[in-house]
């Protein structure tokens, strides 16, 4: 029997992608700001992009996995998906930071928590314009 309501995605398979991709931005978080004899490849990631374009990048790769939260909970829950995919995210966000400061030549900034809160809202907003469009 399906229970699969139409449109929204299965619960299990849904649940893996935005996992997935927290595991993802944990990696990066993870590589060193500094060069590491054991692992060099890793900090070619980080080093050649500047770091102001590191910061901006916070608020794509944030808002992207708010939209993957609020897909995910389409098939979860029906009370106020987007409050809890905005406060999974920018939870994730802060958690991430924290993270950072602990990685030899990295460090947290409230500045980047604040990109990553910016870019759930706005990937939530995206999320909310590309739905009604498609209704």
């Amino acid at each position: 029997m399906n229970t699969r309501v139409r449109g929204k995605p299965p619960k299990r398979a849904a649940l893996c992608l935005p996992l997935a991709y927290m595991a993802g931005i944990f990696w990066l978080s993870s590589i060193p700001g500094e060069p590491s004899p054991q692992d060099p490849g890793t900090f070619v990631l980080v080093a050649w992009v500047p770091p102001a374009l590191q910061n901006m990048l916070h608020v794509p790769l944030f808002g992207a996995l708010a939209w993957l939260w609020r897909w995910t909970l389409e098939a979860w829950t029906t009370r106020a998906p987007g409050i809890i995919a905005g406060l999974l995210t920018a939870g994730y966000g802060i958690v991430d930071e924290l993270h950072q400061a602990l990685v030899p030549g990295r460090y947290g900034s409230l500045t980047d928590m604040s990109l990553n809160i910016i870019g759930a809202a706005i990937g939530l907003w995206v999320y909310q314009r590309w739905t009604t469009a498609r209704s």
